[in-house]
């Protein structure tokens, strides 16, 4: 007898929403499930769904175990007519319990976001296409529950309509139960280079020259001090010297940056006297104040975003600049052109940073400045090619993307070590549950978090309190023991450290609680 087809067997099952759909997008009962696919338009009820929250679920019971071979689900999207985008990324997962759950996959749009006129997207997940984790043998999936989770946006509209699970009754040959996902994060350990807790320092182009950094200023950086300014406890065990901002107005991080800023940069960060020679200064006095062996301060050092030039600069000295531009070169060409910049930049700094002798400084790792991967077809190859180059002299690859960072979810494929993922919740207003939800998303990924605050938390009510919100999510979310960086604006720290008001002195103690593994409430 021949194999019955697989069939949509999501067809009429019940299901659950982990957060309701909006009021005026409502889930009017078994719409995702009905077989029925909205028009292409807004305004038809088919579609339901949420503008800003958490991370939304939808949970389908089959009803009983299944051979699961392939999930969809259809999203729309119309902007900026109508302020709805598809997801940026989208997850599937089954189980056998409902409780503990298998993910099988993830994709990111490839619509991407954009203007234009309505238009739909179908998510998915197939076996024959995308296999079941760690069993290449296997035919389905075999479950019971089906999870589909899509992020959401700030501001727009995520619209979905129809959900179908492929597949067929019973357990065919070579439907595997999938292992179960183990959520975590990102420890210290070997992948962090031993590092903890990460100071993003920045010291690029800035006003008053707040980014040229003296050992006075960072003394408060590597130890806690006191009111007085005294050494009385360890504090960050690493630090990312970051450059954005260049005397061009160019930001390194933008793609748009040529040889000549990096360079700037690059001069800057190790002159004599630089801010890596007052790091190492600095580190010298707190090993000398405090008891105990003394304690190299692990370093970051940071690569810009090549971008695509066409007239990057000649990096090797055969007199010809390097031309980045795909249009220009073709791809493969431009990605070798891409990885030779990178190259040549490591290098460099590795060069220079042995011949300067720091008694007080390890370097341990090298810091991709772009926050996402690149949308393009060749973004995890691009991304590869920079984690070899950090990884052929025995360093460490480090990364920080944003909330809606696009493929986040591929790091570990890409070459990173070590990534920590930014809630974003500092900068603008959001759902008062995006650190949980973005903590829930770090150990789905297995990432680290990252901790947001600038110099405005000093003197706005507002975003005093954000800073705090994120001190006590690191205790009731469990991010607060793993491997955590921490923005902190230019010098944020700096600026709580040397208060005389005991309400913003009291955010540098905080801060610094938090840093010691003091719970925060």
């Amino acid at each position: 007898m021949a194999a019955a087809a697989p069939r949509n067997l999501a067809l009429g099952k019940a299901y659950a929403w982990s957060d309701a759909p909006d009021a005026d997008r409502p889930d009017r009962g078994g719409q995702l499930t009905d077989g029925k696919l909205g028009a292409l338009d807004v305004d038809d009820p088919a579609w339901v769904g949420s503008t800003r929250g958490k991370t939304r679920e939808v949970t389908i019971d089959l009803g009983a175990p299944k051979s699961i071979t392939g999930v969809r689900a259809r999203f729309l999207q119309d902007w900026p007519a109508r302020s709805t985008l598809v997801p940026l990324n989208v997850s599937f997962a089954v189980s056998t319990s409902g409780r503990t759950w298998s993910t099988v996959g993830r994709q990111a749009t490839q619509l991407l976001w954009g203007d234009g006129p309505a238009r739909d997207e179908w998510f998915s997940w197939a076996e024959e296409r995308d296999g079941v984790p760690d069993q290449p043998q296997a035919t389905a999936a075999y479950g019971r529950y089906v999870k589909v989770s899509f992020s959401v946006h700030t501001r727009a509209a995520q619209l979905i309509d129809e959900i179908q699970v492929q597949g067929e009754d019973g357990r065919i040959r070579g439907a595997v139960t999938p292992a179960p996902d183990k959520p975590h994060y990102l420890k210290p350990g070997a992948d962090t280079a031993g590092i903890k807790d990460l100071a993003l320092i920045y010291n690029g182009q800035y006003e008053n020259g707040r980014g040229d950094w003296t050992a006075d200023k960072l003394k408060p950086y590597l130890a806690r001090v006191d009111q007085s300014g005294k050494p009385v406890s360890r504090l960050f065990d690493g630090v990312l010297m970051l450059g954005l901002q260049t005397p061009t107005g160019v930001d390194l991080g933008s793609g748009n940056a040529r040889k000549a800023d990096w360079e700037w940069y690059r001069d800057k960060t190790f002159a004599a006297g630089g801010d890596l020679q007052q790091l190492d200064q600095a580190a010298g006095t707190v090993n000398a104040a405090l008891r105990g062996p003394d304690r190299k301060t692990k370093v970051v050092l940071t690569i810009p975003n090549t971008g695509s030039w066409i007239d990057f600069g000649d990096v090797d000295g055969d007199g010809v600049s390097e031309n980045l531009s795909p249009d220009a070169v073709g791809r493969e060409q431009a990605l070798d052109n891409q990885q030779k910049v990178v190259r040549w930049w490591t290098e460099d700094l590795i060069k220079r940073w042995n011949a300067a002798g720091y008694h007080n400084l390890e370097l341990v790792g090298m810091y991709w400045l772009p926050e996402q991967i690149d949308v393009g077809a060749d973004g995890p190859e691009q991304a590869r090619r920079v984690t070899d180059v950090v990884h052929e002299h025995q360093l460490k690859a480090f990364w920080i993307p944003h909330f809606l960072a696009y493929r986040a979810f591929l790091w570990k494929q890409a070459g990173f070590d070590a990534a920590s993922f930014q809630p974003n919740y500092f900068f603008e207003e959001t759902d008062p549950r995006r650190l949980a939800d973005a903590a829930g998303i770090a150990r789905s990924y297995g990432m680290g978090v990252e901790m947001e605050f600038d110099e405005r938390a000093a003197t706005d009510p507002v975003m005093r309190q954000r800073l705090l919100d994120y001190l006590r999510a690191g205790s009731t979310e469990g991010f607060q023991n793993a491997y955590v960086a921490y923005y902190q604006g230019v010098d944020a720290m700096l600026t709580f450290s040397r208060s005389q008001d005991p309400k913003v002195r009291e955010l540098y103690d905080l801060v610094a609680d938090f840093v010691q593994g003091k719970t925060i409430r």
